[in-house]
């Protein structure tokens, strides 16, 4: 709370000198008393909303709205970057410094733990989606992410409390298993808690379908690749989905390359790395 007092301290004296008031005469405006309006200004009193109400009549600005706005500016930070969790496809090996050095920013600055932890729970997710081939540096980093603050049930996975955040981390965990029946168990786990969040339950049922294909069993897998890509209907069109897409409809014989075709013509023109991504294993695949 001391970097919020401090930046609401500074705002509140900007007003005032804004308004060209000194503090006795904001004093005399507001009747209250000088010297809490100087602790105010200094960060050295704690916060009241009355005498907020006060103020902001005597200054005609809005202090309580700004204060927490001030307040709560780096959890809606946060909320932002969890929002756009989804707005493109993160591969596995892709760079996600932009969101990591925001959230470090975010982590350094605040003084309130609940959203240091937050902010650290993300970083090692993001790191871990930056790690390609090192499997076990990766479920570290995620396994570290679900422990964060508390001890992680993973015998029994409903004994545990869940955020949206949570279930991602828990959903990337569960990619990282060798054995993709245990995967589709964890991924049943997190379909069954019936998440309302269009985006987390789209890569859900994207990697379900994935595990399914892995499994050859091709039918199960294009119904969820099209329940992914109908709950991904909001948000750009994703490139990597499409493309499980045309590996599911190969496997099943059908008609594979729109799909494949609307898989490279995004991802040229969203992700250069992506397109190679794809344009590689579509020569591999398809390609005979």
């Amino acid at each position: 709370m001391k970097s919020v007092n401090h930046s609401f301290a500074n705002y509140m004296k900007n007003i005032r000198k804004s308004r060209k008031l000194t503090q006795e005469k904001l004093s005399e405006l507001s009747y209250i008393n000088i010297k809490t309006i100087s602790e105010m200004e200094n960060a050295k009193a704690n916060i009241d909303l009355d005498k907020l109400e006060t103020l902001s009549t005597a200054l005609n600005i809005d202090l309580v709205e700004q204060y927490f706005n001030i307040l709560f500016k780096d959890s809606n930070s946060i909320d932002q970057i969890i929002n756009s969790l989804n707005s493109r496809d993160r591969f596995h090996g892709s760079s996600q410094s932009k969101e990591i050095e925001a959230l470090e920013d975010i982590k350094n600055r605040t003084d309130r733990k609940i959203i240091k932890n937050k902010a650290q729970k993300l970083i090692l997710y993001f790191k871990s989606i930056e790690v390609k081939d090192d499997v076990t540096l990766k479920r570290k980093l995620l396994l570290d992410a679900l422990k964060i603050n508390r001890n992680f049930d993973f015998e029994n996975l409903e004994n545990n409390n869940y955020s949206k955040v949570d279930y991602r981390i828990l959903l990337n965990f569960a990619y990282t298993d060798k054995n993709p029946r245990q995967r589709l168990k964890i991924y049943k786990f997190i379909e069954d808690s019936n998440i309302d969040d269009n985006d987390l339950n789209s890569i859900l049922f994207h990697n379900i379908a994935n595990t399914y294909y892995i499994l050859e069993e091709s039918e199960i897998a294009l119904e969820y690749i099209n329940k992914a890509i109908n709950l991904n209907s909001d948000n750009p069109a994703s490139a990597v989905m499409l493309y499980t897409k045309s590996l599911i409809l190969y496997d099943l014989s059908k008609d594979y390359e729109p799909y494949a075709r609307k898989a490279l013509e995004i991802s040229k023109e969203t992700d250069q790395k992506l397109y190679s991504y794809i344009l590689n294993k579509c020569k591999n695949i398809f390609v005979k």
